[in-house]
């Protein structure tokens, strides 16, 4: 037992000593995550006086003079840690930590910081979301999209509505700013609606999808895509946490689609006779297709594309 114990901490020294060390001419995470939490904080401040771009550079620019470092080192460290995503997911972690401290302690409430953070996920109005809740963007080929989709299951009723939303902040030299969020939604039948909204402002972002009362939905494709066109080595990258999708039952459809189950068929007498056990296929038709990486595109046969586009400025 002893020597079992001396090995298991043996292997645990071990994988300490084998992690990767931060290069010294790289901001430490440390130091890094008291940049960012003060970054975040100040251009919290410039977005509440008069010239916003010039107040954001202004306390950018404090920033980086109260911890001695220069833009320079400041964006070839974010480099590093955009190259070494797991770092910079932690340090992000305690920065939102802090953040939501500070406000808590600042007298906001805790679902004025996370809206619909109290919903479980199961019941009439349920946060459905079961993948990743936060991502980073970089405005470059390849690590500038996140994709997701999302199947139906038996919980999903027809006329249920949907809210996708996550908050976002943004650390960004110059250009104008631009994200797509769109999210693709197929129901029953092949029917599909296209959901197109640009992210131009941090903050809380918010896409409502429209109960649909007669066909159910099947499922459910998305992503967001920031713009990489511009400069590559200038400094922009889209910080998304707290990705929700919150799905509300209409009650009085699911009510309706209870008692439809309870009562006997119609013609079930008809079918008791029906000696060959063949049937009407209602559903067969055009199917919807997607290019590969999640681009939707015009499907053929009889479905139809429904497009809804917003901005939030």
């Amino acid at each position: 037992m002893k020597n079992s114990l001396a090995a298991i901490l043996m292997l645990m020294v071990l994988a300490v000593a084998c992690k990767p060390s931060v290069p010294s001419e790289i901001i430490q995470p440390g130091d890094m995550e008291d940049i960012l939490y003060d970054y975040h904080v100040s251009q919290a401040m410039a977005r509440n006086e008069g010239d916003i771009n010039y107040n954001k550079n202004f306390y950018f620019q404090s920033v980086l003079k109260k911890y001695d470092v220069t833009e320079a080192e400041f964006d070839s460290s974010l480099v590093y840690y955009f190259t070494h995503v797991r770092r910079l997911q932690e340090i992000y972690e305690n920065v939102n930590e802090r953040l939501n401290d500070e406000a808590k302690s600042l007298g906001a409430s805790v679902g004025s910081m996370n809206a619909n953070q109290q919903y479980s996920t199961t019941g009439d109005t349920a946060n459905i979301w079961k993948m990743q809740t936060d991502v980073i963007l970089m405005a470059r080929p390849i690590v500038n999209r996140f994709d997701f989709s999302v199947k139906a299951d038996t919980s999903f009723y027809k006329g249920d509505s949907f809210m996708f939303q996550f908050n976002t902040e943004f650390i960004w030299q110059s250009g104008p700013k631009d994200a797509v969020l769109c999210i693709v939604t197929r129901y029953e039948g092949d029917s599909i609606v296209q959901h197109v909204s640009h992210v131009t402002t941090p903050g809380n972002v918010q896409m409502r999808i429209p109960a649909n009362s007669k066909q159910k939905l099947r499922e459910m494709d998305g992503f967001v895509y920031l713009d990489s066109e511009g400069d590559a080595d200038q400094r922009r990258i889209m910080f998304i946490n707290n990705i929700q999708l919150i799905r509300f039952h209409n009650k009085q459809t699911e009510d309706d689609q209870s008692n439809q189950r309870a009562l006997p068929p119609s013609n079930s007498m008809q079918q008791s006779n029906n000696t060959t056990g063949t049937t009407t296929d209602t559903l067969r038709g055009g199917t919807g297709r997607r290019r590969l990486g999640g681009q939707p595109v015009s499907p053929g046969g009889r479905t139809g594309i429904h497009r809804m586009e917003t901005r939030h400025d």
